[in-house]
Protein backbone atom coordinates (compact mmCIF):
# COMPACT_ATOMS: atom_id res chain seq x y z
CA UNK A 1 0.00 0.00 0.00
CA UNK A 2 1.33 3.44 -0.87
CA UNK A 3 0.17 7.03 -0.40
CA UNK A 4 0.23 9.76 -3.00
CA UNK A 5 -0.58 13.46 -2.87
CA UNK A 6 -2.84 15.10 -5.44
CA UNK A 7 -2.92 18.90 -5.64
CA UNK A 8 -5.00 20.67 -8.29
CA UNK A 9 -6.83 23.84 -9.17
CA UNK A 10 -10.26 22.77 -10.33
CA UNK A 11 -13.90 23.62 -10.86
CA UNK A 12 -16.69 21.82 -8.93
CA UNK A 13 -20.13 20.83 -10.23
CA UNK A 14 -23.42 20.22 -8.37
CA UNK A 15 -24.78 16.70 -8.28
CA UNK A 16 -28.53 16.25 -8.42
CA UNK A 17 -28.82 12.50 -8.10
CA UNK A 18 -27.62 11.98 -4.55
CA UNK A 19 -29.93 10.18 -2.18
CA UNK A 20 -29.49 8.26 1.02
CA UNK A 21 -28.81 4.56 0.69
CA UNK A 22 -29.98 3.81 4.21
CA UNK A 23 -33.22 1.95 4.80
CA UNK A 24 -35.60 3.51 7.35
CA UNK A 25 -35.40 1.97 10.79
CA UNK A 26 -38.39 0.06 12.19
CA UNK A 27 -40.84 2.50 13.85
CA UNK A 28 -39.92 1.33 17.37
CA UNK A 29 -36.25 2.12 16.74
CA UNK A 30 -36.62 5.48 15.04
CA UNK A 31 -35.41 8.68 16.66
CA UNK A 32 -36.87 12.12 16.15
CA UNK A 33 -34.49 14.38 14.27
CA UNK A 34 -32.77 16.82 16.57
CA UNK A 35 -31.98 20.44 15.75
CA UNK A 36 -29.47 20.84 12.95
CA UNK A 37 -25.83 20.98 14.08
CA UNK A 38 -24.06 24.28 14.54
CA UNK A 39 -20.32 24.87 14.18
CA UNK A 40 -18.24 27.96 14.93
CA UNK A 41 -15.82 28.77 12.10
CA UNK A 42 -12.67 30.54 13.28
CA UNK A 43 -10.96 33.14 11.12
CA UNK A 44 -7.36 32.39 10.21
CA UNK A 45 -4.46 34.73 9.54
CA UNK A 46 -2.64 32.07 7.53
CA UNK A 47 -4.12 29.91 4.80
CA UNK A 48 -3.56 26.14 5.09
CA UNK A 49 -1.22 24.46 2.62
CA UNK A 50 -3.53 22.46 0.35
CA UNK A 51 -1.74 19.13 0.18
CA UNK A 52 -4.52 16.93 1.58
CA UNK A 53 -2.93 16.71 5.03
CA UNK A 54 -4.96 18.07 7.92
CA UNK A 55 -1.80 17.99 10.08
CA UNK A 56 -0.99 21.53 8.90
CA UNK A 57 -0.70 23.67 12.10
CA UNK A 58 -3.22 26.10 10.58
CA UNK A 59 -5.97 23.51 11.08
CA UNK A 60 -5.15 23.18 14.79
CA UNK A 61 -7.38 26.15 15.71
CA UNK A 62 -10.37 24.88 13.69
CA UNK A 63 -13.23 23.32 15.62
CA UNK A 64 -14.11 19.79 14.48
CA UNK A 65 -17.58 18.93 13.27
CA UNK A 66 -17.80 15.69 15.21
CA UNK A 67 -18.48 12.36 13.56
CA UNK A 68 -20.79 12.28 10.55
CA UNK A 69 -24.03 10.36 11.05
CA UNK A 70 -26.48 8.20 9.12
CA UNK A 71 -28.11 10.47 6.56
CA UNK A 72 -31.81 9.97 7.32
CA UNK A 73 -32.28 9.71 11.07
CA UNK A 74 -28.92 10.69 12.52
CA UNK A 75 -27.86 7.40 14.03
CA UNK A 76 -24.43 5.79 13.82
CA UNK A 77 -23.05 5.78 10.26
CA UNK A 78 -21.11 2.96 8.66
CA UNK A 79 -18.49 5.49 7.53
CA UNK A 80 -16.18 7.35 9.90
CA UNK A 81 -15.70 10.93 8.74
CA UNK A 82 -15.40 14.42 10.20
CA UNK A 83 -14.74 17.95 8.96
CA UNK A 84 -13.16 21.29 9.86
CA UNK A 85 -13.72 24.80 8.51
CA UNK A 86 -11.67 28.01 8.50
CA UNK A 87 -12.07 31.34 6.72
CA UNK A 88 -10.20 34.49 5.80
CA UNK A 89 -10.79 37.51 3.57
CA UNK A 90 -10.27 35.47 0.39
CA UNK A 91 -11.55 31.92 0.98
CA UNK A 92 -13.67 29.46 2.87
CA UNK A 93 -11.47 26.47 3.74
CA UNK A 94 -12.90 22.99 4.25
CA UNK A 95 -11.02 19.91 5.39
CA UNK A 96 -12.65 16.47 5.51
CA UNK A 97 -11.08 13.26 6.79
CA UNK A 98 -12.59 9.91 5.74
CA UNK A 99 -11.77 6.41 6.98
CA UNK A 100 -12.32 4.05 4.05
CA UNK A 101 -10.95 0.52 3.71
CA UNK A 102 -11.57 0.35 -0.05
CA UNK A 103 -10.82 3.43 -2.16
CA UNK A 104 -12.86 3.36 -5.35
CA UNK A 105 -12.69 6.33 -7.70
CA UNK A 106 -12.19 5.32 -11.31
CA UNK A 107 -13.45 8.58 -12.83
CA UNK A 108 -10.71 10.92 -14.01
CA UNK A 109 -12.75 13.46 -15.95
CA UNK A 110 -14.04 16.72 -14.58
CA UNK A 111 -17.82 16.67 -14.02
CA UNK A 112 -17.98 12.87 -13.96
CA UNK A 113 -20.71 11.35 -11.77
CA UNK A 114 -18.49 11.12 -8.72
CA UNK A 115 -21.33 10.34 -6.31
CA UNK A 116 -21.56 6.79 -7.69
CA UNK A 117 -18.23 5.83 -6.06
CA UNK A 118 -16.18 7.45 -3.26
CA UNK A 119 -16.32 11.21 -2.77
CA UNK A 120 -16.81 14.09 -0.37
CA UNK A 121 -19.77 16.35 -1.09
CA UNK A 122 -20.40 19.89 0.14
CA UNK A 123 -23.62 21.92 -0.19
CA UNK A 124 -23.71 25.63 0.65
CA UNK A 125 -26.70 27.96 0.98
CA UNK A 126 -25.10 31.32 1.90
CA UNK A 127 -28.27 33.21 2.87
CA UNK A 128 -30.15 30.18 4.17
CA UNK A 129 -33.31 30.73 2.13
CA UNK A 130 -33.24 27.36 0.34
CA UNK A 131 -32.53 29.04 -3.00
CA UNK A 132 -29.36 29.68 -5.01
CA UNK A 133 -27.42 26.96 -3.26
CA UNK A 134 -24.18 25.35 -4.42
CA UNK A 135 -22.74 21.84 -4.35
CA UNK A 136 -19.15 20.65 -4.62
CA UNK A 137 -17.86 17.08 -4.85
CA UNK A 138 -14.27 15.83 -4.74
CA UNK A 139 -13.09 12.26 -5.26
CA UNK A 140 -10.00 10.64 -3.68
CA UNK A 141 -8.25 11.33 -7.02
CA UNK A 142 -8.88 15.07 -6.75
CA UNK A 143 -11.48 15.00 -9.55
CA UNK A 144 -14.23 17.58 -9.08
CA UNK A 145 -17.87 18.10 -10.02
CA UNK A 146 -19.80 21.39 -9.28
CA UNK A 147 -23.01 23.31 -10.09
CA UNK A 148 -25.61 25.73 -8.74
CA UNK A 149 -29.37 25.42 -8.16
CA UNK A 150 -32.06 28.13 -8.22
CA UNK A 151 -34.16 26.14 -5.74
CA UNK A 152 -34.37 22.57 -4.52
CA UNK A 153 -33.31 20.46 -7.55
CA UNK A 154 -34.24 23.30 -9.93
CA UNK A 155 -33.32 23.21 -12.76
CA UNK A 156 -33.30 19.47 -13.29
CA UNK A 157 -31.37 17.29 -13.57
CA UNK A 158 -28.02 18.83 -12.57
CA UNK A 159 -28.61 22.53 -12.01
CA UNK A 160 -26.53 25.24 -13.69
CA UNK A 161 -23.47 23.32 -14.82
CA UNK A 162 -21.84 26.51 -16.07
CA UNK A 163 -21.24 27.70 -12.50
CA UNK A 164 -17.50 27.92 -11.83
CA UNK A 165 -16.52 27.48 -8.20
CA UNK A 166 -12.90 28.43 -9.01
CA UNK A 167 -11.68 26.34 -6.11
CA UNK A 168 -8.32 24.85 -5.25
CA UNK A 169 -8.21 21.33 -3.88
CA UNK A 170 -5.65 19.03 -2.28
CA UNK A 171 -6.27 15.31 -1.72
CA UNK A 172 -4.19 12.74 0.13
CA UNK A 173 -5.26 9.09 -0.39
CA UNK A 174 -4.09 6.74 2.35
CA UNK A 175 -3.76 3.75 0.06
CA UNK A 176 -3.80 2.77 -3.61
CA UNK A 177 -7.02 3.73 -5.40
CA UNK A 178 -8.95 1.01 -7.28
CA UNK A 179 -6.81 -1.95 -6.25
CA UNK A 180 -7.83 -4.83 -3.96
CA UNK A 181 -5.47 -4.03 -1.08
CA UNK A 182 -6.97 -2.72 2.16
CA UNK A 183 -6.76 1.08 2.41
CA UNK A 184 -6.96 3.52 5.33
CA UNK A 185 -8.98 6.35 3.76
CA UNK A 186 -8.29 9.82 2.43
CA UNK A 187 -8.43 13.51 3.30
CA UNK A 188 -9.70 16.40 1.19
CA UNK A 189 -8.91 20.11 1.52
CA UNK A 190 -10.67 22.79 -0.52
CA UNK A 191 -10.34 26.56 -0.72
CA UNK A 192 -13.42 28.27 -2.18
CA UNK A 193 -13.04 31.96 -3.11
CA UNK A 194 -15.88 34.15 -1.90
CA UNK A 195 -16.27 35.70 -5.36
CA UNK A 196 -17.39 32.31 -6.70
CA UNK A 197 -20.72 32.88 -4.94
CA UNK A 198 -21.55 35.96 -7.02
CA UNK A 199 -24.80 35.45 -8.96
CA UNK A 200 -24.96 38.78 -10.80
CA UNK A 201 -21.32 39.55 -11.52
CA UNK A 202 -21.03 41.96 -8.59
CA UNK A 203 -18.18 41.51 -6.10
CA UNK A 204 -19.04 39.31 -3.12
CA UNK A 205 -17.68 40.26 0.26
CA UNK A 206 -16.56 37.65 2.79
CA UNK A 207 -18.94 37.05 5.71
CA UNK A 208 -18.87 39.45 8.62
CA UNK A 209 -18.12 38.15 12.08
CA UNK A 210 -21.45 36.91 13.44
CA UNK A 211 -22.86 35.92 10.03
CA UNK A 212 -24.28 32.43 9.56
CA UNK A 213 -24.45 30.19 6.48
CA UNK A 214 -26.39 26.97 5.95
CA UNK A 215 -24.10 24.13 4.89
CA UNK A 216 -24.11 20.34 4.77
CA UNK A 217 -21.40 17.78 4.16
CA UNK A 218 -21.67 14.19 2.96
CA UNK A 219 -19.38 11.26 2.28
CA UNK A 220 -20.21 8.66 -0.37
CA UNK A 221 -18.53 5.25 -0.07
CA UNK A 222 -18.76 2.46 -2.64
CA UNK A 223 -17.93 -0.75 -0.80
CA UNK A 224 -17.43 -4.25 -2.12
CA UNK A 225 -21.18 -4.97 -2.15
CA UNK A 226 -23.07 -1.70 -1.91
CA UNK A 227 -22.77 2.06 -1.50
CA UNK A 228 -23.32 3.83 1.78
CA UNK A 229 -23.33 7.46 2.87
CA UNK A 230 -22.89 9.66 5.92
CA UNK A 231 -23.80 13.30 6.61
CA UNK A 232 -22.91 16.09 9.00
CA UNK A 233 -26.60 16.96 9.42
CA UNK A 234 -29.22 14.20 8.93
CA UNK A 235 -32.00 15.01 6.49
CA UNK A 236 -35.04 12.97 7.53
CA UNK A 237 -35.60 11.59 4.03
CA UNK A 238 -33.60 9.81 1.34
CA UNK A 239 -32.52 12.98 -0.46
CA UNK A 240 -29.47 15.16 0.10
CA UNK A 241 -31.17 18.27 -1.31
CA UNK A 242 -32.98 19.43 1.84
CA UNK A 243 -31.70 22.96 2.56
CA UNK A 244 -33.87 23.31 5.67
CA UNK A 245 -31.84 20.48 7.24
CA UNK A 246 -28.42 21.90 6.37
CA UNK A 247 -26.26 22.66 9.41
CA UNK A 248 -25.22 26.15 10.51
CA UNK A 249 -21.76 27.67 10.13
CA UNK A 250 -21.27 30.65 12.48
CA UNK A 251 -18.35 32.86 11.44
CA UNK A 252 -16.10 34.04 14.27
CA UNK A 253 -13.00 36.20 14.52
CA UNK A 254 -9.40 35.18 14.97
CA UNK A 255 -8.68 32.52 17.57
CA UNK A 256 -7.18 33.75 20.85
Amino acid sequence: MCSTRVVASVVFVFVAGCTSDAQPSPPAQRKLLTAVPRLAVVQTSRSPHLDGSLDDPTWAVARPSGAFVETREGGSAGIRASAKFLWDAQHLYVGVDVNDALLRASDRKHDAQLWKQDCVELMLDPDGDGKDYFEIQVSPRGVVFDTRYDARRVPKPFGHLDWDSQINVGVLPRGEIDDRVVDAGYAVEVAIPWHAFSLDGKPVQPPAIGDEWRVNLYVMDLGAKRQQAAAWSPLGIGDFHVPSRFGILAFEGLAD
